[in-house]
């Protein structure tokens, strides 16, 4: 018999790695090629599927109750299984053949691991802390796969429980409701067949400022989305959170500039001018070549200049 998960899905092959504690991703290349990073390196699982069929079948499971299918009009979906688990799937001619990538919940202890890799210099998490209770707009910096989302959850911890948080994400994986008692999730949703009904960012941040936010915590900025952001910071609602992707912390301003592209409505001058005043804070994120993560540095602005506080 089929063994279901917690999540209610048997996931065949895949089931002994999505089982291991410290497997935090699941990479199928095709129905012989699995790859799972554990302990934060990335290596080949003795994992394989009977054929491609097998492994098509798996992903068709997981999209059937999120009413998504692969097709050659659409040839890869994104979908959460539950517990902040995500999980991304494509197929030919997109990729020359069908993949599976499913990201877990981290289970690190962050702090722990921080203090490792940093010969346990503490400052780093003590000055993040008091950003976040001090109420400034934080930017966690970083490639894929360095600890961002789950350094969110650790800052959120410290927001005070009487304070009524929005999460704006394009699938749901921050899951803040288990760190903090009055948590609001709002997740976009992609067009239907026709072409219709979809919520992206920005409709979800212009509708957090009608909820009676006290902070508002966006996932990951990347988009048109930034202008919205930037204009919910600008209407008061302090002490926000969110993550980007950036190669280094002071590129961070340079890369809201060039996101924020689209829906620009002022001088690229003007605009990178208004982003380092609504800035409070940005932590950069690295993983290094034996899988630890680590900050690499923490900017600090004030009054529109930004200045390095660690190390």
């Amino acid at each position: 018999m089929p063994f279901e998960t917690h999540l209610g899905y048997w996931l065949g092959p895949l089931e002994a790695a999505f089982r291991d504690a410290e497997v935090s991703e699941i990479m199928v290349l095709d129905f012989d090629r699995v790859f799972v990073e554990r302990r934060g390196k990335v290596g080949p699982e003795p994992a394989t599927f009977p054929d491609r069929r097998a492994l098509q079948e798996l992903i068709e499971r997981l999209l059937l109750p999120l009413g998504r299918e692969l097709t050659q009009a659409s040839p890869y979906a994104d979908g959460r299984l539950g517990d902040g688990v995500r999980f991304t799937a494509t197929m030919p001619p997109l990729t020359p053949a069908p993949t599976l990538t499913i990201r877990k919940v981290a289970k690190v202890d962050l702090e722990r691991a921080w203090l490792e890799a940093l010969d346990g210099d503490e400052r780093p998490m003590r000055i993040l802390r008091s950003w976040v209770k001090n109420r400034r707009n934080v930017v966690i910096a970083g490639a894929a796969g360095t600890g961002k989302t789950s350094l969110v959850r650790l800052l959120a911890e410290v927001i005070d429980p009487s304070e009524r948080l929005l999460t704006i994400e394009e699938t749901r994986e921050l899951e803040l409701g288990r760190v903090h008692p009055h948590v609001v999730a709002l997740e976009t949703r992609s067009p239907n067949r026709a072409g219709l009904y979809a919520i992206d960012l920005e409709d979800l941040l212009r509708l957090a400022l009608h909820m009676r936010p006290d902070r508002i915590i966006v996932g990951e900025i990347r988009g048109r989305e930034t202008v919205a952001w930037l204009s919910a910071l600008d209407t008061g609602h302090r002490g926000s959170l969110t993550t980007l992707h950036a190669t280094s912390a002071w590129d961070v301003t340079e890369r809201l500039v060039y996101a924020a592209a689209p829906a620009r409505s002022m001088p690229p001058r003007l605009l990178r001018v208004r982003m380092r005043h609504l800035l409070g804070g940005v932590v950069h994120l690295e993983r290094g070549s034996g899988g630890q993560r680590r900050p690499t540095m923490l900017l600090q602005y004030d009054e529109g200049r930004g200045g390095q506080v660690w190390p």
